[in-house]
C-alpha cells in the first residue's frame, strides 16, 4: 500500500509500516497531487478533508488521530465510500493536565487564589470531565459544569449557561459544531462575554472558533476579564493584538503529549485493521514509551509539581517570542512551533522518587502520577 502521513504522528513504521510505504509531509503540505496516488491517508486536525483533496484519488482509508472531526467533510467521505475514522479521547488526560496547568499558571499571574473560584466547565466530555477531576482533587473552591447534550440525555448535576456565568473561571472543552441546536461555533459570544463577572478568567483549549474572534478582543481591550488559550480564533495566524491581552498564551499543544499522540495512532492502527479484516491482536503495536524520572524537591506543592510537568510558561514564551515586532504570528512560525515541540509525557509517564514525602506522593498518585518503584 501507499500511505501519506502527517510527519507528526509518532509510531507508524512500527504500526502502518507493516502493510506499505509511508510518505510523510508536514499536514499544511498534503494536497491532492501528494495523495492522488495513496491507498491510505493518515492526519491530524491541519489538514482539511474534502472533496478538493480527494476527489479523483484512490484513497480508501482516511485515519485522523485527533479527537474531533471538524476538518473532515464525513459525509462526503460517506459518500465515496471512503472508510473513515478518527480517536476521541486519546489525548483526553495529557490534554486535561495541560488545561489544568494553563488555569494554575493564569491563576499565579493575575493573583487569583485557586480555593476562592467557583470553575464552570462548558462540555463534560473526555477532557471537560477530567479536568473536573482534576481541579476537585486539588480541592479548588467550586467545579460546575454545563453540558447541554449531555443534559438532555439524562446526564446528572449539570446546570445551564447563564449559571456558568456567574463563575470566575470558565474553561471551554467542547467539539466545534456548526449545526443543530447546540452548536458550539462562536458559543463564547458577545452575548456571553457582557454577562460575565468582572475579572473572569475564560480558558479555551479545545477549539478555536468556539470563541469569536471580535467579541474577546472587545472584551479584554475594556479590562473586563482575562483569557488564556490554546487555540485561537484565526489560527494559525494569531494577532499581536489579541496575543499581547492574553493571559496564557500557547500553541495548539494542550493534547500534544506523547502518549496522547501514541494513543491516536493505536486507535486509528486498530481500526485500520478492521477495515482489512485483520485481527487487531495479530498485528504488532506501537510500543509504549517507559515512564521517566521526575525530580522534585521535598518543598515543592502539588501545583508547582504540575507547571514542571506540563511546560506551559516555556510554551507561552515560545508563541510570544515568534511576533519578532510584528502585527501577526505566522502560519509558518506557529506551525514550527508544534512540528518541533518537546516531547511531554502525561503526568502516567512521569516516575515520582520513592522517598518523596508520603502527603505529596498521594496527592500527585491521586492526580494520575506513577509511583517511583520499578
Amino acid at each position: 500500500m501507499r500511505i501519506v502521513a502527517d510527519e507528526n504522528i509518532p509510531g507508524l513504521d512500527a504500526t502502518f509500516g507493516q502493510f506499505g510505504d509511508i510518505f510523510r509531509c508536514k499536514g499544511r503540505e498534503i494536497s491532492a497531487g501528494r495523495v492522488k496516488q495513496a491507498d491510505a491517508l493518515l492526519v491530524r486536525s491541519v489538514s482539511r478533508i474534502d472533496h478538493q483533496l480527494l476527489a479523483g484519488s484512490s484513497v480508501r482509508f482516511v485515519g485522523s488521530t485527533t479527537i474531533g472531526t471538524d476538518h473532515m467533510d464525513t459525509a462526503f467521505l460517506q459518500d465515496c465510500g471512503i472508510h473513515w475514522c478518527h480517536a476521541p479521547g486519546c489525548n483526553a488526560d495529557g490534554a486535561a493536565q495541560y488545561t489544568l496547568a494553563m488555569i494554575l499558571l493564569a491563576a499565579k499571574r493575575i493573583g487569583l487564589n485557586m480555593s476562592d473560584l467557583t470553575v464552570g466547565i462548558v462540555g463534560l466530555g473526555n477532557v471537560g470531565s477530567r479536568l473536573h477531576r482534576l481541579l476537585t482533587l486539588l480541592e479548588v473552591g467550586n467545579v460546575i459544569a454545563c453540558d447541554p447534550p449531555l443534559a438532555q440525555a439524562g446526564g446528572k448535576n449539570l446546570v445551564d449557561m447563564e449559571t456558568i456565568t456567574e463563575c470566575n473561571l470558565i474553561s471551554f472543552h467542547v467539539p466545534l459544531t456548526k449545526t443543530g441546536h447546540h452548536a458550539t461555533l462562536h458559543l463564547g459570544n458577545k452575548k456571553l462575554f457582557s454577562s460575565l463577572k468582572s475579572g473572569t478568567l475564560v480558558i479555551n483549549s479545545s477549539r478555536g472558533a468556539v470563541i469569536e474572534a471580535t467579541a474577546l478582543d472587545q472584551w479584554l481591550s475594556k479590562g473586563k476579564g482575562h483569557a488564556a488559550l490554546d487555540v485561537w480564533p484565526d489560527e494559525p495566524n494569531i494577532e499581536a493584538r489579541l496575543l499581547h491581552q492574553v493571559t496564557v498564551a500557547t500553541p495548539h499543544v494542550a493534547g500534544y503529549s506523547l502518549d496522547g499522540k501514541l494513543n491516536g495512532t493505536r486507535m486509528i492502527f486498530r481500526q485500520f485493521l478492521g477495515w482489512q479484516g485483520i485481527d487487531p491482536a495479530a498485528a504488532i503495536p506501537p510500543p509504549s514509551a517507559p515512564a521517566e524520572p521526575l525530580a522534585i524537591h521535598e518543598s515543592c506543592s502539588a501545583a508547582a509539581v504540575i507547571l514542571a510537568s506540563c511546560p506551559v510558561e516555556s510554551d507561552d514564551a515560545a508563541l510570544r517570542a515568534c511576533l519578532y515586532g510584528r502585527d501577526r504570528i505566522s502560519a509558518k512560525d506557529f506551525d514550527t512551533l508544534r512540528a518541533h515541540y518537546p516531547v511531554r509525557r502525561d503526568f502516567a509517564g512521569r516516575k515520582l522518587p520513592p522517598d518523596l514525602n508520603e502527603g505529596l506522593a498521594k496527592a500527585l498518585i491521586s492526580l494520575g502520577f506513577c509511583f517511583g518503584s520499578d
